[in-house]
């Protein structure tokens, strides 16, 4: 389903009802949307150590992302004889090894060790390996493209890295991960993200923080910028770890990346979320 697109904000107008609360819809995006673009999974202090791995899901797609030496891999997180995981959680290992029959594979994805299987006919090792994932870094930030066919993450990124420099994103360290469990459709939140109109009424702390007479977007191919001056604001919100009566960089950006990553970045803190399908209809976390 294609609809054309018009950039004057007079003609604009919604999409179809159907395209938030039809399953059909969401498998589709599963398959076309999210395997084909780039995916934020993690970060690189997860993966600091050889050895090191984490978890995650991507669509229907489990995923273990690791580092190998000076090298970040990812595979699926599937066993090449009968699909159990090779990973659990995080953590740090020399092998990922299935918990079924033992299949255990080196952090290159070679298999290393079958038990029982010598001597079986047409079975051939070095033809069993885990199957990989596309896996690219900016900054501190890990992503993955499940079918390996996005453009680069950098040319996708375009000049969002220089934007962004000034606020020195490289050098923060994690400070905390929440989850929410919304009631609606993946594409609601995004839609919310992708608007500072209801900033007066639902959030008056940040309304009071930014310059809203000065808010802009900034439509690009593959993300979307947000931006608003600061100004200093006695009591701000605790969201928000600044003084901004002392920021240097006295702006608050906002990147949204398609389809469904979205990067708020402030003086000293960049709050990354990740919006996922979990429901056929209205859940998304």
């Amino acid at each position: 389903m294609i609809f054309p697109f018009d950039p004057r904000i007079e003609h604009a107008s919604t999409i179809p009802a159907r395209l938030y609360n039809d399953p059909v819809y969401l498998e589709l995006e599963r398959e076309r949307v999210f395997s084909h673009t780039w995916q934020l999974v993690g970060r690189l202090e997860q993966i600091a150590e050889h050895g090191a791995y984490f978890t995650a899901t991507v669509g229907n797609d489990s995923l273990v992302i690791l580092r190998d030496g000076d090298t970040v891999r990812a595979f699926h997180n599937v066993c090449l004889h009968r699909a159990g995981p090779v990973a659990q959680g995080c953590g740090k290992r020399n092998t990922l090894q299935c918990r079924y029959h033992g299949w255990t594979y080196t952090l290159g994805g070679a298999l290393l060790r079958a038990p029982e299987m010598e001597g079986t006919e047409s079975f051939v090792p070095k033809d069993m390996s885990l199957i990989p994932v596309t896996v690219a870094t900016w900054g501190p930030l890990v992503f993955v493209n499940l079918d390996g066919k996005a453009p680069p993450l950098l040319e996708m990124l375009e000049d969002i890295p220089q934007r962004v420099a000034p606020f020195g994103c490289e050098n923060m360290r994690y400070v905390a991960t929440k989850h929410w469990d919304i009631n609606c459709n993946w594409k609601v939140y995004v839609d919310n993200y992708l608007e500072g109109y209801h900033l007066p009424l639902v959030h008056p702390g940040l309304y009071r923080e930014i310059d809203y007479d000065q808010y802009q977007v900034e439509p690009h191919r593959y993300y979307s910028v947000q931006h608003a001056p600061l100004r200093p604001v006695h009591g701000a919100s605790g969201e928000r770890l600044y003084d901004p009566a002392k920021a240097e960089t006295g702006e608050a950006v906002y990147v949204w990346l398609f389809p469904n990553t979205m990067l708020n970045v402030y003086l000293g803190q960049m709050q990354t979320n990740v919006v996922l399908p979990l429901s056929t209809t209205v859940r998304c976390v």
